[in-house]
């Protein structure tokens, strides 16, 4: 039976007027019978046409507990800003129960509806933070270089045209919701950077051009990025989407072209902010941005998005008529080179004079002038200042590699390397990077470029996680296999059977594992196809290496006829035999790998072979040519 206060449509804005009003008004028990008859419930995240809201801001604006918590349970979404001032339903709550409820539900439910990104980090140890994240890109630092365009045409291929599309279906709020035509925008100018290899003018382009991307990447850069390079804690998310995200902000930070635009000064970010974002800052303080911060060299623009003398039409309390949300003005003293762009010539907005202010900054809060309470004739309610943290250790660092790092590898001369054996590494450097740029241009206009992925995996695959996965870095040249589909398949043990890892224990692992195989055997490669490593998770991890057809370096007289599967750490666990096996019935699905094959160990390794020959002995699934006689075949 139907709740005799609502209509038959679930889409009638009489349903949404009323859910509305009986939230407004506190109205418990009749919101309670109204819920289980509302069939979309959808219904509950619309925004009311004539305030602007959706009702989880209604009750949290009137401080309704009950009803928040009613609502947070029938799946009301946090994520939504009202229309007429910006603010999440958090932002609008002004007492502490309501707030603390936020943070529990934010806790027991972890998905894609974030109730408070905490945009900056507050703390004393700062530096060490952020020299950290520096000391971690530099890995990158060592091959992007080389790989612009093909971490670029990553970007692309993952972030804007996967991760970005699947997101923007699943928006429920039309103010923030991305459509094609916007990601096509941002996609095009990506691949202009790829095209005229000059990725700081077009991503630049990218960033200012609309209001969407720039939020949206600063989003994800506030929620992922430092937690993935934090020990302490339990990094959970997408590396994939991490991987893209570091590149993103890398590429910035080791642009050749940076140099033109740096910026150090004063500058001014004018924003609206909330009693929880005022929080903080504090005297003395320091503080470290999580994502790009976007200010200007015009004192009046920055007011301008302040809400100059715009504070009496801001949000106040309904009781008694407090501050919910302030004009604030910053001032940034910029010192170090590194820190800031002057973007206003390659910005699609120059009028607002733009300074963009690179994440993962320090700065120090040297004064708050609350003017709401000392002078409320001002225009302004509060203004702080800040001035930047300076970092002995990364200027000298800079410093150091101001005539190399910046340099850019295509107009390095080489008289100016007087090291010899600098000098062959250099050779060796260019004639790759060469190699690669030709392979690349080669695509002429296209920009669709490879990505070391195959084909799409047919149903009832296990998800084998590409090369960007890892970072793997670029290989040397590379032979097909000779014998295809292969007839072998070579088993390996790595890292000992009692290894525990997470998984980025077993990113860090095969990173290395691939840097002493090219480095110190002089491989042009990861020797083997896949590797599977023993995670935490409740299936193990698949990892590329050489993948389905090129010819490996793991099985000397198989290489060329074979697939070498590397597994980390405990082999007899069944998550890693089934891993196995799936890996296997995939490869034969996609005919990579014939239905009768054999299985082969390696003479060092001779364990986990007899172990697997064993284990599947009488698996009817999994089926071959060595599987009933258990006939021992080796290679070395």
């Amino acid at each position: 039976m139907l709740s005799p206060l609502l209509s038959s449509d679930d889409n009638d804005d009489s349903n949404i007027n009323s859910l509305y009003h009986l939230c407004k008004e506190n109205e418990i028990e009749k919101i309670q019978k109204i819920l289980p008859f509302i069939r979309n419930t959808s219904i509950i995240n619309k925004i009311h046409t004539s305030t602007g809201s959706t009702c989880l801001h209604v009750a949290c604006y009137y401080g309704h507990r009950d009803v928040v918590q009613i609502l947070l349970e029938y799946g009301a979404l946090n994520s939504i800003r009202n229309l007429r001032h910006d603010l999440t339903p958090y932002e609008e709550a002004y007492t502490d129960e309501i707030k603390k409820l936020f943070l529990e539900y934010q806790n027991l439910f972890s998905n894609n509806d974030y109730n408070c990104i905490e945009w900056s980090m507050v703390g004393n140890d700062l530096l060490g933070k952020r020299r950290e994240f520096h000391r971690a890109i530099d890995l990158y630092k060592t091959y992007n270089n080389h790989l612009v365009s093909k971490l670029l045409a990553e970007v692309i291929h993952y972030y804007l045209k996967e991760y970005l599309t699947n997101q923007c279906n699943n928006i429920n709020n039309s103010k923030d919701k991305i459509t094609s035509k916007q990601i096509e925008v941002i996609e095009a100018y990506f691949k202009e950077a790829i095209e005229k290899q000059d990725y700081l003018t077009y991503f630049i382009k990218a960033y200012t051009l609309t209001d969407f991307f720039y939020k949206v990447l600063n989003k994800h850069l506030a929620l992922y990025v430092l937690d993935y390079f934090d020990k302490t804690k339990d990094f959970s998310s997408n590396y994939r989407l991490v991987n893209c995200l570091i590149h993103i902000v890398t590429l910035i930070i080791y642009n050749p072209n940076l140099p033109k635009y740096r910026y150090k000064g004063i500058c001014y970010r004018g924003m609206r902010i909330t009693k929880n974002d005022l929080d903080q800052y504090k005297l003395n303080q320091h503080i470290l941005n999580r994502a790009f911060l976007s200010a200007s060299i015009d004192h009046e623009v920055a007011k301008m998005f302040a809400g100059d003398g715009q504070q009496s039409k801001m949000r106040h309390t309904p009781n008694d008529d407090s501050i919910l949300q302030y004009s604030c003005l910053c001032q940034y003293l910029i010192k170090q080179n590194s820190t800031a762009i002057n973007i206003e010539s390659l910005s699609t907005r120059p009028d607002e004079k733009e300074i963009l202010i690179i994440p993962f900054s320090v700065f120090k809060v040297t004064s708050i002038k609350r003017n709401y309470l000392d002078n409320p004739t001002a225009s302004i309610s509060i203004e702080i200042e800040l001035e930047e943290c300076e970092d002995p250790i990364d200027n000298k660092n800079e410093s150091e590699s101001n005539n190399t790092s910046r340099q850019s590898s295509f107009s390095s001369a080489d008289d100016d390397i007087k090291n010899v054996e600098e000098y062959e590494k250099y050779k060796q450097r260019k004639c790759l990077l060469y190699s690669i740029i030709g392979l690349l241009g080669s695509t002429k206009h296209s920009t669709t470029l490879p990505l070391d992925v195959d084909s799409p995996l047919p149903p009832g695959c296990p998800n084998i996680l590409n090369r960007s996965s890892w970072n793997a870095r670029p290989y040397g040249i590379r032979n097909n296999l000779t014998t295809y589909p292969v007839k072998h398949i070579v088993v390996h043990e790595l890292a000992g059977l009692n290894s525990t890892m997470d998984q980025r224990d077993c990113i860090k692992y095969i990173k290395e594992y691939q840097n002493y195989e090219m480095d110190n055997r002089s491989y042009v490669d990861i020797g083997y196809h896949f590797l599977i490593c023993h995670d935490n998770d409740d299936q193990q991890k698949i990892y590329t290496g050489r993948g389905w057809k090129y010819m490996g370096a793991h099985c000397i007289a198989y290489n060329q006829r074979s697939l070498g599967i590397g597994v980390i750490g405990n082999y007899t666990n069944k998550k890693s035999l089934d891993t196995f096996k799936s890996l296997i019935q995939c490869g034969i699905t996609k005919n990579d790998i014939i239905k009768n094959f054999t299985l082969v160990g390696h003479k060092h390794t001779p364990e986990i072979y007899r172990y697997y020959l064993k284990y599947f002995q009488n698996d009817t699934d999994l089926r071959y040519d060595n599987q009933a006689n258990r006939t021992e075949v080796f290679c070395q």
